[in-house]
């Protein structure tokens, strides 16, 4: 009877050799996927669409045709609302005189209702209001005689100009004939404004006198926006006058368009500002749709930094229709092409910056982002 075979013992060797060529491979295959998984999703999948970090931005722009007399703000600059960003001299003294003009009517519009809400036994408040109320009416005939002042000057060198072109013509001799015209009317709009002028100006030195000797309660606001607005008119008749602007917000200075000595137009911007911290993501989303945008849908916010960071956001206005899209960086294609604009709030955990380029999707609903 023959003996039962016995099996031939493996050496421990041998198996972790079959383990090591059949079941390590797998395992590190298994790993390698969900590695790559993991970075495609964090790093290499392409998102929906790229958006704009943006804040506020501001623009200061000269109010008239003017020279810059000196530019106080400068490239990268923090500034507050109020602080001063250039001085500029009028190449028109009319342009300035018509913002005080402006200026002088609103302060007798307030004046006048301030005096009818005086009752009869407020003489003396009353008193102090018609008093203003005459300096007043004394700095608007003051701010027209001296636009009377530079229309003659205006007149004076138009009729220098015709005195010097040939007489022969027919045209020139009309010409010539209508500047004297004009001069001669603006000469005597300023005769007749300076009169004027100069008796107001009796008037006032008389009713200040009696205040004098009779102190009454004034407004020091009014009395003080009166005498800045007093020696604005000095300062033009002087031809030392200078436009002041200031910054309408807090920023940093993101660029100055304008240099000491350069003309400016009407309306050019000199400085451009933007806000250090910004206010929201804007994007947009071309067609096909992956999907229909709504308000309070979740958004994952990734940046473009080394770090790849993302976080959680939510779409917080939708467009209602299509509108061009301007930024290259949003879309770089040569053609024009339209997108629904939407904004996106700014996640609690990123630290963003104004006008840096994030990247977008837009989560389904009821979806949450996945947890690697």
């Amino acid at each position: 009877m023959s003996q039962p075979k016995q099996p031939i013992a493996i050496p421990f060797k041998r198996r972790m050799q079959n383990l090591r060529s059949k079941v390590v491979p797998l395992l590190v295959f298994g790993v390698a996927a969900i590695i790559a998984a993991m970075l495609w999703h964090d790093t290499i999948s392409p998102a929906m669409l790229v958006g704009e970090v943006t804040a506020l931005k501001a623009s200061v722009n000269s109010p008239a045709a003017a020279t810059v007399q000196r530019m106080h703000a400068q490239r990268l600059q923090l500034v507050k609302a109020g602080d001063l960003i250039a001085e500029l001299r009028p190449n028109d003294p009319r342009q300035a005189l018509d913002a005080i003009q402006g200026r002088l009517s609103l302060l007798r519009l307030q004046t006048g209702a301030k005096n009818d809400e005086l009752s009869a036994n407020a003489n003396q408040r009353r008193e102090t209001m018609d008093f203003e109320r005459l300096r007043l009416d004394w700095l608007v005939e003051k701010v027209n005689l001296a636009t009377a002042v530079a229309k003659a000057r205006k007149a004076a060198m138009d009729l220098e100009l015709a005195q010097g072109m040939d007489s022969a013509p027919a045209s020139s001799k009309r010409y010539l004939q209508a500047a004297e015209l004009v001069k001669q009317a603006a000469d005597a709009e300023v005769t007749e404004r300076g009169g004027l002028v100069d008796s107001l100006g009796l008037r006032i030195k008389e009713l200040g006198a009696a205040m004098t000797s009779a102190p009454t309660a004034k407004d020091d606001r009014l009395a003080g926006e009166i005498s800045t607005l007093e020696e604005q008119i000095v300062a033009i008749e002087s031809g030392q006058s200078a436009i002041m602007l200031y910054a309408p917000m807090m920023g940093m200075v993101n660029d100055v368009l304008r240099r000491d000595g350069e003309n400016v137009a009407i309306g050019e911007a000199l400085v451009s500002i933007i806000a250090t911290q910004p206010e929201r993501i804007v994007g947009y989303l071309r067609q096909p749709f992956p999907l229909e945008p709504a308000v309070g849908q979740q958004v994952e916010v990734r940046t473009h930094d080394h770090a790849r960071l993302h976080g959680l956001a939510s779409i917080t206005r939708v467009g209602t229709a299509f509108v061009p899209i301007f930024n290259p960086a949003l879309h770089p294609a040569a053609t024009a092409e339209v997108g629904l604009l939407f904004e996106v709030s700014l996640p609690p955990d990123l630290r963003l910056r104004p006008g840096e380029l994030v990247s977008l999707v837009i989560l389904p609903p009821m979806t949450k982002k996945p947890a690697f």
